[in-house]
């Protein structure tokens, strides 16, 4: 029982001694590109196919910010835009989009970002509700005086509080 407990010991010592090894091996070399201002591109793109913020927006934003090259990568699942800013010498836009589409078997389509898009959209709300309000009007031809009122708010006195908790 004695020799057994003792292997034991040995083996747990030496398993210990050659993990512990020289640790120059396992560092790895840090390698470090930097990012030329001069060749910064900016680029924004309209993202479809995504289904979810913490999925979708967050598995393309760090795909992409992975790639070197890239500084910035930001996804906004709701508006469907994407943010990028990279070192064009290093990547390209080409490289960015194949990435996107890419991911999760080609789930994501990407096209260039235009506010005319989403401009004409808002637009045309717009224009709807200046036409409802213009029809009002209309219909209202009197001058009508409309009085707002803040509620009230006081703040209580902390220190007549206190004397009153004692």
């Amino acid at each position: 029982m004695r020799v057994i407990n003792r292997v034991f010991i040995l083996l747990f010592i030496v398993t210990v001694v050659s993990s512990c090894g020289n640790n120059e091996e396992q560092k790895e070399e840090e390698v470090s590109i930097e990012v030329s201002t001069e060749n910064l591109t900016i680029a924004d793109y309209t993202i479809e196919g995504m289904v979810c913020a913490m999925g979708c927006a967050a598995t393309i934003e760090k795909d992409v910010v992975g790639m070197t090259g890239v500084v910035v990568s930001e996804v906004n699942y709701e508006t469907g835009k994407a943010h990028f800013e990279f070192d064009q010498a290093i990547v390209s836009e080409n490289e960015i989009i194949a990435k996107i589409e890419s991911i999760a078997d080609g789930q994501y389509k990407v096209e260039e970002w235009s506010d005319e898009n989403n401009s004409e959209e808002e637009l045309e709300t717009v224009e709807d509700e200046v036409e409802t309000v213009e029809d009002e009007i209309a219909e209202s031809n009197e001058e009508t005086i409309v009085e707002v009122s803040l509620p009230s708010f006081e703040i209580p006195n902390l220190f007549t509080l206190l004397m009153d908790q004692i």
